[in-house]
């Protein structure tokens, strides 16, 4: 398990930029952490563990490893300063939750909250094209896409 004086050995950490940097070697000076998933959380590796950087920066200022999860305030999971970060519970994690998508009788409308989000898939690419007052503007929108989608198709036809 990783301690706080194993992670100084390794890296420093600014808690004002919440940037990582390698302490040593031939990466010295360099700024650690790559993406770790699409969400934008940071990692780096460490005596072949996996680490996320914010977790990393909660062990580095409290010198344990958070309980539960440690959450990112201004939501920008890249952005470790130590001002942005908080530990949190899991009834804090679930509170935090999104309006959850609920399909609709029209494909590729979904109601969430109070709005309507239409997706749309074109040539192989999903598209999402916003949020509306109500289902028939949704549906509409994705009715203009697939016909954009068919005038173009004819002109590459007609082209070639």
């Amino acid at each position: 398990m990783l301690t706080q004086k194993r992670l100084r050995e390794i890296l420093s950490y600014d808690p004002v930029t919440g940037i990582f940097t390698f302490a040593k070697g031939k990466r010295k000076g360099r700024i650690a952490g790559t993406a770790h998933d699409p969400r934008g959380f940071l990692k780096v590796q460490i005596d072949n563990e996996r680490h996320l950087l914010h977790r990393l920066g909660w062990l580095w200022m409290t010198g344990t490893m958070p309980r539960w999860s440690v959450e990112h305030i201004n939501g920008d999971r890249s952005d470790n300063r130590w001002s942005n970060l908080r530990e949190g519970n899991r009834p804090q994690k679930t509170g935090y939750c999104a309006p959850w998508p609920e399909p609709t009788s029209t494909p590729g409308v979904w109601l969430v909250g109070e709005r309507f989000e239409a997706m749309v898939e074109v040539d192989g690419v999903m598209m999402n094209l916003g949020a509306f007052e109500t289902q028939e503007a949704a549906a509409t929108a994705i009715a203009r896409v697939h016909q954009r989608a068919r005038e173009r198709l004819a002109q590459q036809r007609r082209a070639a």
